[in-house]
């Protein structure tokens, strides 16, 4: 796997060289051309699939490079990092975050479908770094997305680590901890609002000139039911704890309860459908063992008809739901049993997959030519010979 892991961040570092505010890339250039107009303008073309603006997708960049670099038996993973391509891509991220923290001023980025030719709702300085669109690809309500400045924040802290262990570059450096200390102000100051006299919340996006979306979450990560998640460290746990309760109820528009599940649903999806991506995260950071068993039931039966955990489900009819297969659910789950239960499944998989080997060899008549006893030795040839697609 580390030659594909390799190849992914050095994917990802030339695609960020070629537009670090695009969200999504073409495997091929695409000449802009020979595609319409109106794909034209949403910036599409050459390298560039999509162009929304999430900043969710650079603190997963910078996460990538840590979890890479923190990975065990990886030999010298410094290497990588060290390469001009990796390093580039780095700073120009940086250099992309002081610019959209002062987005009115200073941004280049337009997007067609956005208000004000593509400039977007306004905004004031917050320190926060602004976005356009949420994890879910939906747009934002307000600029300044507060669980994903949160998510940007745990993963500055972790790339002013990884500086320290590589490039040692000064600029890095000094730019990630002074992101870190506008951020923090900025959440502090706009993202914690009084819904009730002597009731604080986080908020879920604010604007920086006094309007807040409140008493709503995504379901996607970075959220703020994920908030212990996300590496923010110097968050407000009271407040936390007010938040998470409000969020899962039904002061929030989006909680939804039937008679088989209930849960965050989102407006990308249609009412009375709620994610498994929230249901995982609300039993990782439930502090309740009935309350995680009982999540995990749920989420099992989010798997309905085919196995495989779903993008959204009825909260009163698991038999509807969308995108059959969500490779983002299947892993949450994965991450919960693993977390809640202390089962490791890749060792599962593995015995599972071998069994299966076991059994498919043993309806086979032959033999070996002096009629001995299969040995381990074979299986494990097999194995080696065997392409896993």
């Amino acid at each position: 796997m580390r030659l594909v892991l390799e190849g992914a961040i050095r994917a990802q570092s030339y695609f960020i060289l070629q537009d670090p505010w695009a969200n999504a890339y073409n495997p091929k250039y695409i000449p802009p051309s020979i595609i319409s107009k109106y794909d034209r303008q949403l910036g599409r073309g050459g390298w560039v699939w999509t162009r929304n603006f999430e900043l969710d997708s650079v603190a997963y960049f910078f996460n990538f490079l840590w979890n890479y670099h923190q990975s065990p038996g990886v030999w010298q993973p410094g290497q990588l990092l060290m390469e001009p391509l990796v390093h580039d891509a780095v700073v120009t991220m940086l250099r992309l975050l002081e610019v959209e923290q002062h987005h009115e001023q200073r941004s280049p980025y337009r997007y067609s479908e956005l208000e004000r030719e593509g400039l977007g709702p306004p905004c004031g300085y917050t320190g926060m770094v602004w976005s356009a669109f949420r994890a879910s690809d939906d747009p934002q309500k307000y600029s300044y997305n507060i669980p994903d400045n949160m998510y940007l924040w745990g993963a500055l802290a972790r790339l002013a680590k990884l500086n320290a262990a590589t490039w040692q570059d000064s600029y890095i450096a000094a730019t990630t901890q002074r992101l870190m200390n506008d951020v923090h102000e900025g959440i502090t100051k706009h993202g914690i609002v009084e819904v009730q006299p002597g009731v604080r919340m986080y908020a879920y996006e604010v604007d920086g000139l006094g309007n807040t979306l409140v008493d709503f979450d995504d379901p996607n990560l970075p959220s703020l039911l994920a908030l212990p998640l996300l590496g923010y460290e110097l968050y407000d746990q009271q407040v936390y704890a007010t938040t998470r309760t409000r969020i899962l109820s039904p002061a929030n528009p989006y909680f939804f309860s039937g008679s088989e599940l209930r849960g965050l649903g989102s407006p990308h999806t249609d009412s009375q459908f709620v994610w498994p991506l929230a249901t995982a995260v609300e039993a990782l950071t439930s502090n309740s063992t009935t309350q995680q068993a009982e999540l995990l039931r749920m989420l099992l039966k989010m798997a309905f008809g085919n196995g495989l955990v779903h993008e959204s489900v009825h909260v009163s009819s698991i038999s509807r739901f969308t995108r059959p297969e969500f490779g983002w659910a299947n892993a949450m789950l994965v991450v919960a049993v693993e977390s809640l239960l202390g089962v490791d499944c890749d060792a599962e998989a593995e015995v599972h997959r071998l069994a299966g080997i076991a059994q498919r060899e043993g309806h086979e008549a032959r033999m070996p030519a002096n009629k001995g006893r299969d040995i381990p030795q074979y299986y494990e040839q097999l194995e080696a010979g065997i392409i896993h697609e």
